[in-house]
């Protein structure tokens, strides 16, 4: 079955979603992992580390529990090869992000749209550093935005979150990642579905990862990195 992509356009939602992510970027692709490549993505994450409480960045290197705010567990795995076999999945279908303008489409990504001036920044690769995600019932991540991840001295930068949802087995239930207006009065929800990968800017852009309220709910995380095109 073919990759199915389709975009998340919050300007054709609530009022609240429209005044604050109008020209926000977001996608829902279907169909690009299979069955088995969740398997082995579980598997990897199983036999790369064990499970404990997913932390919260608190300075460089840093990371603190709070689990009132977060609440599940977490594996992190750094492998370029894995990365790699992820890029070339979907690079193809995030065609229009391979390049960001300042003056684009979706200059919102990186900055404020319709700036006159800014660098240009181009697609080139997924974070090697593959975080796996175990929410049990009762799990959840509170609404937040993703912090900038950089890489090779800050040659690479990240704007981009992407989330691989690994199971949806039938007992799971709850767990959708939600998108909040900024006041947490409306928002949108996306379901998990095995094999599913949402694709969303990671600036200024509030979502939540709801309680799960039964079965087990496996995601993993990366990034997009953006190279500064030099004139």
């Amino acid at each position: 079955m073919a990759p199915t992509v389709q975009r998340i356009d919050f300007s054709t939602q609530s009022s609240g979603l429209v005044k604050n992510y109008h020209d926000f970027y977001a996608l829902i692709i279907d169909n690009v992992f299979s069955p088995q490549d969740c398997t082995s993505f579980i598997d990897l994450a199983n036999t790369s580390g064990i499970w404990s409480p997913a932390g919260l960045s608190a300075g460089e290197q840093t990371q603190t529990v709070h689990t009132e705010f977060r609440n599940s567990e977490r594996i992190i795995v750094i492998n370029e090869d894995k990365a790699s076999m992820i890029y070339d999945r979907l690079r193809p279908l995030v065609d229009d992000i391979h390049i960001i303008t300042p003056t684009g489409p979706w200059s919102s990504i990186t900055g404020k749209r319709g700036r006159k001036q800014g660098p240009t920044w181009k697609l080139v690769n997924v974070n090697p550093r593959l975080s796996f995600l175990r929410y049990g019932p009762g799990h959840y991540f509170k609404p937040h935005c993703d912090g900038l991840t950089e890489l090779n001295n800050g040659q690479q930068q990240s704007f981009v979150t992407l989330f691989v949802y690994l199971n949806d087995d039938a007992v799971l239930n709850g767990g959708a990642t939600r998108f909040w207006t900024p006041d947490k009065k409306e928002y949108l929800d996306v379901e998990p579905k095995l094999g599913r990968v949402l694709v969303f800017q990671q600036r200024m852009l509030v979502h939540s990862g709801e309680e799960v309220k039964g079965g087990m709910k496996y995601t993993m995380r990366s990034d997009f990195m953006f190279e500064q095109v030099l004139s």
